[in-house]
């Protein structure tokens, strides 16, 4: 019985071919799912007793995202100050890594007003901000989010903030 060693050929054959597999096996499908999505604030208005808030809602998942409702809170200055909290149904639909605007509007209190004035008249620069929450998902459940920011007047905007 004649036996061969293999070649430094054999092993260098295998070796590629291992590496092939391994790297098949990790650029498989892999689907995000269950990821809170992005929700920043884009304008913040108010006008006649009542505050209007526009956010955008960026979905990080691989598969749609559908939004049945929202809550959140907007704290200001290092969350001693709330500006406004809102609990209620946004039926949305936003697609596999994509993005929606949405707006809501809630009655201003006076100490938001105040705020917002403050911000307006240049009293203060700009407020520090957090937006937390959740968003209820059809599929998902309970999905929370938060962001930290600083609210600034829109210059020739009166009333209009970002």
């Amino acid at each position: 019985m004649i036996t061969r060693k293999p070649d430094c050929k054999t092993y260098l054959v295998s070796s590629l071919l291992v590496l092939a597999l391994a790297l098949s096996a990790a650029c498989g499908s892999n689907v995000v799912r269950g990821e809170s999505p992005l929700v920043r604030i884009t304008e913040l208005s108010h006008q006649d007793n009542t505050i209007a808030l526009q956010v955008s809602m960026r979905n990080l998942n691989g598969v749609d995202l559908d939004i049945q409702s929202i809550d959140f809170r907007l704290t200001v200055n290092e969350n001693t100050d709330e500006l406004f909290v809102y609990n209620g149904p946004v039926d949305t639909n936003i697609v596999a890594n994509g993005t929606e605007s949405w707006s809501v509007e809630v009655e201003e209190s006076k100490a938001s007003r105040d705020l917002l004035e403050s911000l307006e008249k240049g009293e203060i620069k700009s407020l520090p901000y957090k937006l937390k929450g959740s968003v209820i998902s059809r599929d998902d459940g309970k999905l929370r989010f938060e962001y930290e920011g600083h609210i600034y007047p829109l210059p020739g905007k009166p009333g209009h903030f970002r």
